[in-house]
């Protein structure tokens, strides 16, 4: 299925490269993993209704403040999806979300939010699989995102 990723990337030219590993199931996996630059970890939150979902990307470090968020988002409550939501929503498991995911999407109830320092760095994210990584830079991201016709914004999280 990362074929479909790196069609959709070639497609846009969008400069990209990939690196096969063994799998990583959190963060916390993969520490050993030997990429160019800092990893990143990729959220995926509903709402209370639920009718809006936020795919929420930071430095894989960080600590999100989900009342922060909440408020900035201008939500009553927020929480992680399901294991059955985010599947249905982007078709992955718990492990393996990224922005890659949209082009999976059945809908267009999800809003895409990066912590703010992310902006014009070298991110990687798994490509719809825990066993490969691909580094590009989030300028690319972007690019990927608004031809799928995604919203995504930047926050100070």
């Amino acid at each position: 299925m990362k074929e479909k990723i790196f069609k959709k990337l070639d497609e846009l030219k969008i400069s990209y490269q990939n690196y096969e590993h063994n799998p990583t199931f959190t963060c916390n996996d993969a520490k050993w993993v030997d990429v160019p630059w800092k990893r990143v970890k990729t959220l995926f939150l509903r709402n209370k209704k639920p009718d809006m979902y936020y795919m929420v990307v930071l430095w894989d470090e960080k600590k999100l403040d989900s009342n922060y968020l909440r408020k900035l988002l201008g939500e009553n409550k927020l929480s992680f999806a399901s294991e059955e939501r985010l599947f249905d929503m982007i078709w992955v498991r718990p492990g393996h979300v990224s922005p890659f995911a949209l082009i999976n999407a059945k809908n267009k109830q999800i809003k895409v939010n990066f912590n703010k320092e992310l902006k014009d760095v070298l991110i990687w994210f798994h490509p719809w699989r825990n066993d490969n990584t691909t580094v590009l830079q989030n300028s690319w991201v972007e690019k990927f995102i608004k031809n799928l016709d995604f919203s995504f914004e930047y926050l100070q999280l």
